[in-house]
């Protein structure tokens, strides 16, 4: 005999009444809203320090999402950071990272 799964999904419609979707078997594609705050990323495009953003390939939600990515200083491409801060839904504040736990990896 098989078990059925239900997924109970929240959503808010144009009135801003909440209301549950529930799903019968499936799962739902809604993937929570999840901070990129201490995520580790890596520079695709060199940050220029103040005088502007570069962008960074962050491992988040299960995968890797591109960010607009500021530094203090400036990064090159290939640099290994850390996200510190967000600066809304795509921008997020970097500085670079050595993994403390492999101390023997270069960080180009």
């Amino acid at each position: 005999m098989s078990t059925l799964r239900y997924s109970v999904v929240p959503r808010v419609f144009e009135r801003g009444y909440p209301v549950v979707e529930v799903t019968r078997g499936k799962r739902s594609g809604v993937v929570a809203n999840v901070s990129a705050i201490g995520c580790i990323g890596v520079v695709i495009v060199a940050t220029r320090g103040e005088a502007g953003p570069g962008e960074v390939l962050v491992k988040i939600r299960g995968g890797s999402e591109a960010f607009i990515a500021w530094s203090p200083e400036p990064l090159p491409k290939g640099t290994t950071v850390l996200v510190i801060d967000e600066r809304g839904s795509r921008a997020v504040d970097v500085s670079a990272w050595t993994d403390p736990l492999r101390p023997d990896s270069p960080n180009p």
